[in-house]
């Protein structure tokens, strides 16, 4: 059964680190941040994304070689990411329910 997470994990990580390289750099760039400030949301999780990742990926490696001496900022940084990923989709949402409800009070650039 242990076998099947740390083959789970290396799925989840090897299709999430370089999709969330990827959406970060397409969301990330002049021309999608100027159009819209919906990217600035999407690229925010894509890097939110991405340090969970490779939160999980550090703190696996650093218990497997029993060594406690960066965990703590490890985890730390774990938590936050795990804090602030709920926020940013509600974040998102609100804004998009608010350029629907109120389309003309909405203030496009």
């Amino acid at each position: 059964m242990r076998d099947v997470r740390g083959l789970v994990r290396l799925v989840f990580l090897a299709l999430g680190v370089p999709g969330n390289v990827l959406s970060a750099i397409v969301w990330l760039r002049r021309y999608a941040l100027g159009k819209n400030s919906s990217s600035i949301y999407l690229s925010k999780l894509a890097v939110n994304d991405l340090a969970y990742l490779l939160g999980v990926f550090f703190a696996n490696a650093m218990s497997c070689f029993g060594t406690k001496r960066g965990c703590d900022l490890i985890e730390y940084t774990d938590d936050v990411a795990t804090l602030l990923q709920p926020l940013l989709v509600l974040g998102f949402s609100v804004k998009r329910l608010v350029v629907i409800l109120r389309p003309l009070q909405v203030r496009y650039r």
